[in-house]
């Protein structure tokens, strides 16, 4: 990856495949559960303006085939970061970065991976989240100011690897 554009989605190749294995158990597993459940509900007879279980089915339904296309639309237009893509010398997209407050000695270390992968409890930051976001195209030794929530900071950015 030459250049990131900030409008793009990017996804790191073990974003994608987990993408692609959500989407072939919503095609085959969901979708056969909710049209047993369906099945079962009919067999039944019982369908009336107030029948709970049946919204509830419609409901699961439609976050499935709606989750599905949205999946189809990331896969379809993602640019895929690959191993040999992700930089060293700069922070980019897959970067795993160490990172310190100047202000309070305090350090993180994280991965900046596609906004679909995020998840901050497991150190995946979306290169969307404003410490990401800022830090990108740095090396390392460079101090980065973020604007934040809680107000702005200072950080120092001790290492980057693949």
């Amino acid at each position: 990856m030459t250049q990131f554009e900030p409008d793009r989605i990017y996804l790191t190749e073990e974003g994608f495949r987990h993408l692609e294995s959500e989407l072939r158990r919503l095609q085959t597993v969901e979708r056969m559960r909710i049209a047993e459940a369906f099945r079962a509900h009919k067999e039944h007879g019982e369908f009336s303006a107030e029948d709970t279980e049946l919204e509830s089915l419609k409901n699961d339904q439609a976050y499935v085939e709606s989750r599905i296309q949205e999946i189809r639309a990331i896969l379809q237009s993602a640019t895929i970061v690959r191993p040999e893509d992700i930089p060293t010398d700069y922070v980019g997209i897959g970067s795993y970065v160490k990172i310190e407050d100047v202000n309070t000695g305090e350090q993180r270390e994280f991965r900046i991976v596609g906004a679909t992968e995020a998840d901050p409890e497991h150190h995946k930051l979306s290169y969307q989240a404003p410490i990401a976001s800022a830090l990108i195209g740095y090396k390392v030794g460079d101090e980065v100011s973020v604007h934040l929530p809680k107000g702005d900071a200072r950080f120092r950015i001790l290492e980057i690897r693949k």
